[in-house]
């Protein structure tokens, strides 16, 4: 009894006791444990983003683009190992072991073995190696000219992505506001009723109607949650949502076609990769062509004989030279291989100067259109709608117009301001394919 009494003491008073160096001790791994789970809690925050910000998370961080990086510094590595030269063979041996009855009799192997030592090098014949060389930079070239191409399709994307979900996130705020103004048509047509003023199958038609209004906010949400998931592994940042912080505006006109042309054959990585491709690929025909002739191997050797009773040298230095004699094998393959492969990547070259000046006056063409689109809408289409259903409400509550003038103004309005949010998210999608088609954020 007196032991569980004591037991209960000093667990009351460890309870009551200040704390030492063991609780702060806790404390640092509580926080270290935050630290290290940081990120996965991340996953259920909400991040708010401004389109620069996204745009440099894409660039820090996005997978894609980290790939193509090392893809770069595999190109680099092939540099490396043809610059290097061939290594050298080390050789040696030892032979002339008496087996039976030697001449004369009684020798020992200490009387008669002979050892070799040898070292060859493979000699590169000229323009081999300088060959390899730039065909490996060429290669290097063309593999960092296709990251930054991959850089400008993913800006690109990324941006539209970014428009798509602020036309996502306004045309919900539209639809929930819509969907809050109508529940008030409803309360001031419940009243309406009760006084007689209109019938119930008038009511039960409005109350009806609510549930358009419902289902446009929830595709509305869909459509947003759509966006998000398109636009964060772009970012490379796994959370539950993100707040878009920008506005759709009217960005501002491109400059002269043919100015952006001239712009997009100056800038274009994608034709610079064609034509490092292409230069890669003439360096690897020249190497296909020297390889028709071996290389040549030089070795030097080193005998030492005790089997000097037989009048051989104690120690001897000789030279060899070997060659392989191209009979049947003379690289033809290769060669011929080669010289297609230099032929497309000239092609190749020719294909994208004459497709990207067309793809540039498309992207100028499709801004235009969505220019001009936009312009029709907040110069008449917004204000018509939204003046023609203030009307049509104010109307129907003073009991001027039907029910059916009333949810059609409605409609309209509804109708007129999602076609209005979609054109302003293609014109900016216009905006940033003109500069991802001329390379305008590409040095030169």
């Amino acid at each position: 009894m007196m032991t569980r009494r004591s037991a209960r003491r000093r667990s009351r008073e460890a309870r009551a006791r200040p704390p030492g160096r063991h609780p702060v001790r806790r404390r640092w791994l509580v926080l270290a444990l935050v630290l290290a789970l940081g990120p996965a809690a991340r996953g259920e925050d909400t991040v708010r983003l401004t389109l620069d910000e996204a745009l440099a998370g894409l660039r820090r961080q996005n997978p894609e683009l980290l790939a193509g990086a090392l893809h770069v510094r595999a190109a680099h590595g092939d540099v490396i190992t043809a610059g290097l030269l061939p290594n050298p063979t080390l050789s040696a041996g030892a032979g002339n072991f008496p087996v039976g009855r030697t001449n004369p009799g009684g020798l020992g192997v200490g009387d008669t073995v002979v050892s070799q030592v040898g070292l060859a090098e493979e000699v590169l014949l000229p323009g081999k190696r300088g060959a390899r060389r730039a065909a490996a930079h060429g290669r290097e070239e063309a593999a960092a000219a296709e990251r930054a191409d991959l850089e400008r399709r993913l800006t690109f994307e990324l941006r539209a992505r970014f428009a798509a979900l602020l036309e996502a996130s306004e045309r919900l705020r539209l639809a929930r506001e819509n969907l809050d103004r109508y529940r008030e048509t409803v309360r001031v047509s419940e009243a309406r009723a009760r006084e007689g003023d209109i019938s119930h199958a008038e009511l039960d038609k409005i109350a009806l109607e609510q549930r358009g209004f419902e289902r446009e906010v929830a595709d509305a949400e869909a459509d947003r949650r759509e966006a998000v998931a398109a636009l964060l592994p772009l970012v490379g940042v796994d959370a539950a949502d993100v707040e878009a912080v920008g506005a759709l505006a009217l960005p501002p006109a491109p400059e002269g076609i043919e100015q952006l042309v001239g712009e997009a054959l100056a800038r274009r990585p994608d034709l610079q990769a064609a034509a490092r491709a292409e230069e890669a690929a003439e360096a690897a025909l020249r190497l296909a062509r020297a390889e028709r002739w071996p290389n040549p191997t030089l070795g030097v050797q080193y005998t030492h004989s005790e089997f000097q009773v037989s009048g051989d040298l104690a120690n001897q230095v000789g030279a060899s030279v070997s060659v392989p004699l191209p009979v049947f094998n003379q690289n033809q393959g290769e060669i011929e291989r080669a010289e297609a492969e230099a032929l497309i990547a000239r092609h190749e070259v020719e294909k994208l100067r004459l497709a990207i000046p067309q793809e540039v006056r498309s992207a100028v063409s499709s801004y235009t259109i969505a220019r001009e689109r936009v312009a029709r809408f907040e110069d008449a289409f917004l204000r018509q709608a939204r003046e023609a259903r203030h009307a049509a409400e104010v109307s129907f509550r003073e009991g001027a117009v039907s029910l059916l003038e009333f949810l059609e103004a409605e409609r309209t309005y509804v109708q007129t301001e999602r076609e209005h949010l979609a054109a302003l998210r293609d014109l900016n999608t216009a905006a940033f394919d003109v500069t991802r088609a001329a390379a305008l954020e590409v040095s030169p």
